[in-house]
């Protein structure tokens, strides 16, 4: 094979491949059919348009959220932290007597 001949070759295959790309972005490749895409790629295509859409609207959205003021914060975790404390102390007396009583029900029963 000549030189010429891969060179020819070479841009056959080039024009097969420009002819299947644009098939598949929808200009028919150029041999007068025009094919539609398939359903894959229309769904990989719409993908980066979906997801600005969904980013613009999660912009839209939290503007609509009322947020509280720093002094709503902190008293609001005050508050929280307190009742945690508080349960954690209430759990506390709480399971230490009810090992007290299964203690003495244990202790009994080996008399």
């Amino acid at each position: 094979m000549t030189v010429q001949e891969k060179q020819e070759r070479e841009q056959g295959k080039e024009r097969k491949v420009a002819q299947v790309v644009k098939a598949m972005a929808g200009d028919g490749g150029g041999d007068g059919e025009s094919r539609p895409r398939p359903a894959w790629l229309e769904r990989l295509m719409e993908y980066p348009e979906r997801a600005k859409k969904f980013w613009h609207e999660v912009r839209v959205e939290m503007g609509h959220v009322t947020w509280p003021a720093a002094t709503e914060v902190r008293s609001t975790t005050f508050i929280v932290i307190v009742t945690i404390f508080f349960f954690g102390a209430f759990f506390f007396v709480v399971d230490m007597g009810v090992s007290k009583v299964v203690e003495l029900i244990l202790k009994r029963g080996k008399l």
